[in-house]
């Protein structure tokens, strides 16, 4: 039976991992995962390929340290819903961030959906995937192809 405390401590779980990367704390991201589920999968905008299994997330990350400075999260429309030990998010976010390798701070409008599964009395993400909004996408990457 779905409770409301179940899907509050879903919610809890999606704003521990903004807060997270809002404050570049990438340990504190990956305790969100659930690192012990074999088929992980996070799709990033920016990447056209999932990083797939732990070790492909963990190497995500490693990315975030070295190629992201200060960077602010907010996100907006949190929708959660639990189904027995699984339960989906869905929110909007906006981010901005100082991308390193390109020298410049951008701005990101966009949505995500998780997946997550209790594992024990703690819920944890197991899937992630984020697209940026259609209307903003231009004004995110348009100065990366006018090169």
């Amino acid at each position: 039976m779905t409770t409301q405390q179940d899907k509050d401590q879903v919610a809890a779980v999606i704003n521990e991992w903004a807060a997270a990367l809002s404050a570049g704390d990438v340990p504190r991201v990956k305790a969100v995962w659930d690192s012990s589920y074999s088929d992980l999968i996070y799709l990033a905008e920016e990447n056209n390929d999932p990083a797939l299994g732990w070790r492909g997330i963990e190497d995500y990350y490693k990315g975030l340290e070295t190629d992201v400075g200060s960077a602010s999260w907010s996100i907006d429309n949190l929708k959660v819903d639990v189904i027995g030990d699984a339960a989906w998010a869905y929110l909007t976010f906006l981010i901005q961030a100082e991308i390193i390798p390109f020298s410049r701070t951008m701005t990101f409008n966009g949505r995500s959906t998780f997946i997550l599964r209790k594992t024990g009395d703690a819920w944890k993400i197991i899937h992630y995937h984020e697209s940026l909004s259609r209307d903003h996408s231009r004004e995110t990457w348009g100065w990366f192809f006018e090169k």
